[in-house]
Order: C-alpha cells, then structure tokens, then sequence
C-alpha cells in the first residue's frame, strides 16, 4: 500500500532544510540525530541572509499595506503592527532554533525513539498530518498570491520588502507546523498508553471476580503488575517530552499567541472598516477581498487545528485517571504486587500532573482559551469604538 504519510513528512523535512529552520539532520530509520557542516552553513547563510534583509528594509521606507490602496492613518497602524509583530515572530523563531539547537535534537532523538517502538502512530495520526498541510499550505499559497497581487502596484524596493516578509511568513508557518506534529505525536503516543491501560483494568476487573486464587491467577497478576509498571514508564516518558516541548518552544509559543491575538483583533477591525466603508472607498480589487477573505479562512483554520491539537491533551490525560478511578469497581483485592502497580502509577500522575503552558505566563486549556477569545472581542469592540469616534 502506498505510504502518503511518509511522502509527505519526506516533503516537509526537505522544505524545512530547503527554507533554512531545520539546523540538523535525523533518521526516522535508525533514529540517528546529528549535526551536518553542509546543512549548518547553508541554514546560517538563509537565515541570515533573510533576517539581515528584511531588518534593513524594515527600518527603511516600506510600505505594509498590501490590501488595501486608500487607507485612513488607524488602518496603516493597526496593519503596521500586525505585520511587524509577524516579522518579530519570525526573526525570534529563527533565532530560537540557534539558541535552543541541542534541546531540539535530544527532543527528536525522544521522538523518533518512541517512534521506533510504537511504529503504529505513523497510522493513528494520518489525518492529522493531511488536514495540517492542506490549511498550512493553503494559507501559504494565499498568502503569496496575495503577495504576487500587490506587486503590480509596487516599485522594485517594495516588491522585494514583500518577497522577504513572505518568506519569514513560510518559515514562522512551518515552525508553527512542527510543534503541531509533536504535539500530535504525543497524543498518538497517549492514545496508546491509555488503550494499553484499559486492556489492563479491564482484565484486572475479570480476575477480581475470580473465587478460585492459585498459581496461574497470580502468574496472570504479575503480568499485569508488569504491564502497569511499562506503561507507567511510558506516561512518564511523555510527561518528560511535554516539558521538553515547552522548553523548546516556549519563546516561539509566546509569539505566535501574540500573533494571533493581534491579528485576530485587527481582523475584526479591517472586517468592520470593509463594512463601514465599502471596498470601493478603500480601493480594494474584487480580486483582493477574494483572496483575503480565503486567506483568512485558511489562517484561522490553521490556528484552530493547533489550538485544538493542544486541548485534547487534556482529554487523553482525564481519560487515564478516570480509567485508573475504575479500580474501586474490582469486587475483591487482587495480588498484592499488582494493588501496589496501581497505587504506583497513580502517585505518579499526583505527583507530576499533566501541565501545559507558555513560559509559566499563562496555562494552556480550555478556560485560558475562552477568556483569551472573551479578550479579543472586547478589544476590538474597543477599537471599532476609537474608530466610530475619531475617523
């Protein structure tokens, strides 16, 4: 059967060394995670390269207004810092990956690790990886033909200020993209353990029925008892890449919430100046507002992916617990080895509990994430509010 799945993560790990932010090279076959002086010099020349560009034409004279040609001053400041902060994203990802360069690598050496032993997530998380490219790679292409459309209207500095703010834009998007895979990844992984855990307190519920106690039930307990401490193991392991992930991540998470916070109010706001105004008075194409508002679309659908993607952690998380809560439903006390793999195991999760959050500023779940939406409603109701009363 043909492997889609590997073609495409194939495609993505050449486009990250193609695009300059991957610094190392890994084989999911052996699992080996290695420096390369090609792909070192070659990744330091892009991104240099690139960073240096776009900060000399950045502080010059550009020009960020890509959507629409007749703009009031608040639309040019709003635009301004949602793409600055854009480019502040991008120029401090890629930074990040020089800084935290060996972290990265014994994080993919856990991954591909894990990989190795469970070959099976490749499968559970098809999906995942097919809906990812489609909006990744949707809001890319829009993007540059969004690009590509207003280079009509530009002088040569301006179009290649535009090339540059693209290409960090690829880079930020595929760097973004790469903690989406880990994370699912890691869910797959969870999946696994929790699925390994049901099949156990399931047959430690058969034998707790059980009248008869002799060589074979306590054979059979001690296989559990065995079973319960590997996927303690396991959850442990898991537990320790989540941290990793935040550690690795952490500065390029905090960006890209910004990002979308900003982004997300100055949407509103641009959406409510097209309503207010009309696309004839700002002397936005037919054309243009088509491509924008797909663009949109593809952004925000990205953004909701990763979002998600990091929420049903907790799902998978809950659904241990309550699995190991179904041990008070046994009829009678098992093998004394097998009680204490079970009291083990749920010390463990009480003491190290599932945490998830950028940079220890704020959590990651579901409340965080209401409030957070709660907030950019607000303030681009406030914004919108500014704008009614002075222009």
């Amino acid at each position: 059967m043909f492997d889609w799945v590997g073609v495409l993560l194939t495609a993505i790990y050449f486009y990250c060394h193609f695009i300059g932010l991957s610094n190392f090279v890994y084989d999911w076959r052996t699992g080996h995670v290695f420096t390369s002086l090609p792909i070192t010099l070659y990744a330091i020349t892009i991104n240099a390269g690139i960073s240096t560009a776009l900060v000399i034409y950045w502080t010059g004279k550009s020009k960020t207004n890509l959507v629409f040609e007749s703009a009031n001053k608040l639309h040019e400041y709003v635009i301004i810092v949602m793409s600055g902060l854009r480019i502040i994203e991008g120029l401090v990802t890629v930074l990040n990956r020089w800084l935290q360069r060996s972290q990265t690598m014994h994080l993919v050496r856990d991954i591909v690790r894990l990989y190795k032993a469970n070959p099976q997530v490749k499968k559970m998380t098809r999906w995942g990886i097919l809906l990812k490219v489609f909006s990744s790679s949707g809001t890319d292409l829009l993007q540059l033909l969004l690009s590509i459309g207003a280079m009509n209207r530009l002088s040569s500095e301006e179009i290649i200020g535009v090339s540059l703010h693209t290409c960090i834009s690829f880079t930020l998007n595929l760097a973004i993209a790469q903690h989406y895979f880990v994370m699912l990844f890691v869910r797959a992984q969870y999946k696994i353990v929790n699925i390994k855990l049901r099949q156990v307190v399931e047959e430690s519920r058969r034998l707790s029925c059980l009248q008869r106690r002799g060589g074979a039930f306590m054979t059979r307990c001690c296989y559990l008892s065995d079973q319960l401490e590997d996927i303690a193991k396991a959850q442990s392991q898991l537990q320790m890449i989540l941290n990793q992930v935040g550690e690795v991540f952490g500065i390029q998470g905090l960006m890209s919430y910004a990002g979308y916070y900003i982004s997300s109010v100055g949407a509103y706001y641009l959406t409510y100046s097209i309503h207010k105004y009309g696309p004839e008075a700002l002397h936005m194409s037919a054309k243009t507002m088509i491509l924008a508002t797909f663009w949109s679309f593809f952004y925000y659908l990205d953004a909701t992916l990763n979002c998600f993607n990091m929420l049903y952690m907790w799902d998978h998380h809950k659904e241990m617990l309550r699995l190991l809560e179904e041990r008070i439903e046994f009829a009678s006390r098992l093998d004394v080895r097998l009680e204490e793999s079970f009291e083990s195991l749920q010390l463990q999760l009480v003491r190290n509990p599932l945490k998830m959050d950028v940079m220890g500023i704020f959590d990651i779940t579901r409340s965080s994430t209401a409030a957070m939406i709660g907030s950019v409603i607000a303030n681009s109701i406030f914004l919108i509010q500014f704008d009614m009363e002075y222009f």
